[in-house]
């Protein structure tokens, strides 16, 4: 089973959304996933998942809580994949989480109050044995600005680390979407669907590259 974790030492970064675009990317071509929510109290994955079933959308998403990697772990032969959606301000379970990952995906806006921390939480990972390799950045709740946004790129690639060259916008359409159950690349709008497949697609080639490399 290969494992795809959305992390951050931050709230409102976008991890869901990013572990939900994912999960739906992946299970869409075939495998078999499971999306493992470590935010116990809120369960915002879970309950996603809940309105994607009761809507009746496919692929289908299964969502579960839990509360250790270990625990999470053990339906490793049920799955091909799992995608973890971390638990913001938890640095036990957040390094637990990153160790057993094969990438590392770490959500940020553009301003410099959420870049710093960031990166900073990407420096702690490489502290305690995680690969640079293994973690990539996506910037996510961009505004138009072309010029905030390739800011942020810098900011991000001078630290040392890989960032997503497709950004995710702030969009109404995406929160509709996934209030529905739906992940943002199955929004009503073509064109959100075609940027949201796009971030997708690299992180899902930054994947295949990994994996290839650690054979």
């Amino acid at each position: 089973m290969k494992t795809l974790a959305v992390l951050s030492q931050k709230g409102g970064v976008g991890k869901s959304t990013i572990a939900r675009l994912m999960a739906t990317a992946y299970a869409g071509v075939g495998w078999r996933v499971k999306l493992a929510d470590f935010n116990v109290k809120q369960l915002t994955s879970v309950d996603w998942a809940g309105h994607r079933l009761k809507n009746e959308l496919t692929p289908e998403v299964p969502a579960e809580a839990f509360a250790n990697v270990k625990k999470a772990l053990t339906q490793q032969t049920q799955y091909d994949l799992m995608v973890f959606d971390g638990k913001p301000d938890s640095d036990t379970i957040t390094l637990e989480i990153a160790r057993e990952s094969d990438l590392i995906l770490i959500p940020a806006q553009v301003t410099l109050d959420d870049l710093s921390p960031q990166v900073k939480f990407a420096h702690e990972l490489l502290q305690r044995g995680v690969e640079r390799s293994d973690i990539l950045f996506v910037l996510n709740k961009t505004l138009d600005s072309a010029a905030s946004i390739a800011d942020a790129k810098g900011f991000i690639e001078a630290a040392g680390y890989r960032c997503a060259a497709t950004d995710l916008p702030v969009k109404t359409g995406y929160q509709l979407a996934q209030n529905q159950g739906r992940a943002i690349n199955e929004s009503q709008y073509p064109s959100l669907n075609e940027r949201a497949d796009a971030l997708a697609q690299e992180i899902i080639d930054r994947f295949t590259e990994l994996a290839g490399t650690k054979r």
